[in-house]
Parts: structure tokens; C-alpha cells; sequence
């Protein structure tokens, strides 16, 4: 790709010259999600066993795409890629998680680790509609590197570093708010739900810092710091479940299309 001055990155490698753009990453991965036949046949699957709608199920799964890097836009990640290679954004996917977690929030949807709990041992009666779909996107971005870090005690490691910074100072690099202009057209997702969450993103990528003194950004940094239970209570504790299986197979089609749209552009 022809470089683009300022570039918002979701990979660049000086020495070979290759560099990714990120809006145009996490457009083409959730076009890719769409298109999969994988995810129509586990929104279907997925939406009666859960007992919620088809389209809410199907956009979960591909706002899970859309949003799974978006952490990378992240100061504290960028400020490297201008003299220096990025290649490695360690801890990206808790920011990702964060910054969607606080979006749902903000519109009104809280969702903890309880709640998480509840879904991962199969008490889906016990949670709203709109707490499953916050759940079936939370915890495939926040996962999606979960086989590639060593083991759970790293997330603990991880949050010391780069994610503490973000969450104490959430600077957000600027030329990634001028290209996430594109993300919100993005027009892959029919629900009001995911419809609403794009919209919303923008706006509060652009003023997250206003947010850090309130209730709702306490709740989202204390949901994301307490992620290493809730990753010992449902993939150690929980024998296999049908929810645990469910987050196993959105992450796997997520990281299919990462995986796809990133070998082709870093070749």
C-alpha cells in the first residue's frame, strides 16, 4: 500500500516496508466476518440456543470483528510506529475490550464479571438480550489473543504495562480519530443495537477523556482489571459449557479474518 502521512497502523515494520492502516484492518475484517458462512450458520445456531434474535446475534459476532484491534489506536501504541516499527501492540485486545465495553455502557448496557459467569456456566435466563450481545462481542475481542500470551497470569503482566497507562491517561492517537471516520459508516450490521454502538463510538473516541471521573468509566476499568478472574473462573474452573464453546467459535472466526486480511497486506 502507498504510504499515507499520518497513518493510524495496525502494523508497520520499517525494514520491510510493510505497513497495515488500522480503519482499513478492522473494516476488512468484519466485511470478511459478514461474508463467512461459518458466522451466518453460528448466528443461527447460536440465536436459538441463547433465545435472542437472529440480526442481534449475527452483529454481535461482527462487531466482534470490526472492534477486535481497535485498542491499537491507542497513544501509547502509536507513539512508536512513527520512528519505529510496531508490530508488536502487546495488551491491545483489554484496551479493545475496554474501549466497547465503556461504549455499551455509556448507552446504558452494564455487564461484569458475574454476569460473564453466568454466561459461561449456561444460565443465558438470567441475562437480558442486551447483556448477551455485549457479551457475545466483549469476550471474543478481549480473547483473541488468548492462545498466543503465556497463559492466564500473563494478563495480569499485561495490565502493569501499556494497558495500566491507557486506563490512568486514555490518549487516543490523533490521526486514528480522523480515520475511524470511516469505521462509523461502516454499513455491514442491521440490529438498532449495533447501529447505535458504531455511532456512538466515534463520539466518545474523540472525548474519552471526559469520561475518566465517572461512574461508568469506573466500571468499565474495574471490569477489564478483573479480567484475570474472570478468565481463571471460565476457562479453568467451568467444566465445558455450551457458552464457553460459543465464545471459542466466534473467536475462531474472528481470528480466521484477522488472520486472512493480515497475511495479505503484510506480505
Amino acid at each position: 500500500m502507498s504510504k499515507l502521512e499520518p497513518l493510524c497502523y495496525a502494523y508497520r515494520d520499517v525494514g520491510s516496508r510493510r505497513e497495515e492502516d488500522l480503519a482499513e484492518h478492522l473494516m476488512e475484517v468484519a466485511s470478511c466476518c459478514a461474508s463467512r458462512w461459518e458466522l451466518s450458520a453460528l448466528a443461527s445456531k447460536m440465536s436459538k440456543a441463547l433465545g435472542i434474535g437472529f440480526n442481534t446475534t449475527r452483529d454481535a459476532l461482527i462487531l466482534a470483528g470490526l472492534l477486535h484491534d481497535i485498542g491499537k489506536a491507542a497513544y501509547v501504541y502509536q507513539k512508536l510506529c512513527s520512528s519505529d516499527k510496531c508490530t508488536d501492540f502487546q495488551g491491545h485486545y483489554l484496551i479493545s475490550a475496554f474501549i466497547t465495553h465503556l461504549a455499551l455502557n455509556l448507552s446504558g448496557t452494564t455487564v461484569d464479571t458475574r454476569d460473564v459467569v453466568e454466561f459461561l456456566s449456561d444460565n443465558y435466563a438470567k441475562l437480558s438480550e442486551d447483556k448477551i450481545f455485549a457479551i457475545l462481542m466483549i469476550l471474543p475481542i478481549a480473547f483473541h489473543h488468548y492462545h498466543q500470551v503465556r497463559g492466564v497470569r500473563s494478563y495480569d503482566t499485561i495490565l502493569r504495562h501499556s494497558v495500566e497507562d491507557f486506563l490512568e491517561n486514555p490518549l487516543i492517537h490523533s490521526p486514528c480519530l480522523e480515520s475511524f471516520k470511516r469505521v462509523t459508516g461502516y454499513r455491514g450490521v442491521s440490529s438498532a443495537r449495533g447501529k447505535d454502538l458504531i455511532r456512538s463510538l466515534y463520539t466518545l473516541l474523540t472525548d474519552i477523556k471526559s469520561h475518566v471521573e465517572q461512574d461508568s468509566y469506573r466500571c468499565s476499568k474495574l471490569f477489564i482489571q478483573m479480567l484475570e478472574e474472570l478468565v481463571r473462573k471460565g476457562l479453568r474452573e467451568l467444566s465445558i459449557t455450551l457458552g464457553k464453546t460459543i465464545i471459542e467459535a466466534v473467536t475462531g472466526v474472528v481470528n480466521l479474518c484477522d488472520g486472512s486480511v493480515a497475511s495479505k497486506k503484510r506480505r
